[in-house]
């Protein structure tokens, strides 16, 4: 998968990665991850909507705003049978996820101290609040629909987790500056 190629020197050096086999092993692990991502996500949402509705919760909306670089989550809300105001539970829960951690393994005794990369992707379970799940799920939904929907003018919206349907629905609203020119001449 990996191009290498040897930088020439005076000592005797392993073959270190050139920036494109870089590049390709971040992209194809990336991918792998992604995949893995929409794999958990299907085989969890009952996880997550059979707590949600142990705890009579109807509906989770996630509110989002952002610009300039920098996008937050605004408020997490829960909302039981008669749309009022519910607490999201305190307890973890045992809840899958993904993972892409960067490994890095020596190439050489390069006087730069080069070394060599690679990812690891793999799934792991571990306990969370219904609310960082939330979060994660959101963070995951929007980067993959609307990737820097912060940026510039950014963008705002909700995030809806329905209970019933189960289903997770990403209302975006995105800003723009628009600008007219006109030129006169008499």
């Amino acid at each position: 998968m990996s191009d290498y190629s040897i930088i020439p020197t005076t000592t005797e050096q392993e073959p270190v990665p050139t920036a494109p086999a870089l590049i390709a092993d971040y992209t194809a692990a990336h991918t792998e991850f992604r995949k893995l991502q929409i794999s958990i996500l299907r085989k969890a949402k009952p996880i997550l909507f059979g707590a949600l509705k142990a705890a009579g919760i109807n509906r989770v909306t996630v509110t989002f705003d952002g610009s300039g670089d920098s996008g937050q989550i605004e408020s997490v809300e829960a909302y039981g049978a008669e749309n009022q105001p519910i607490d999201l539970p305190a307890e973890p829960i045992p809840y899958p996820f993904a993972t892409m951690e960067e490994r890095y393994e020596s190439c050489s005794k390069t006087p730069s101290g080069q070394r060599c990369t690679g990812y690891e992707v793999q799934e792991i379970e571990k306990s969370s609040l219904i609310q960082d799940i939330i979060e994660e799920i959101f963070w995951d939904f929007i980067g993959a629909k609307h990737g820097g929907w912060e940026n510039n003018d950014g963008g705002y919206g909700e995030c809806v987790f329905e209970v019933e349907s189960q289903t997770i629905r990403l209302e975006m609203n995105e800003r723009y500056t628009e600008t007219n020119y006109y030129e006169h001449e008499m």
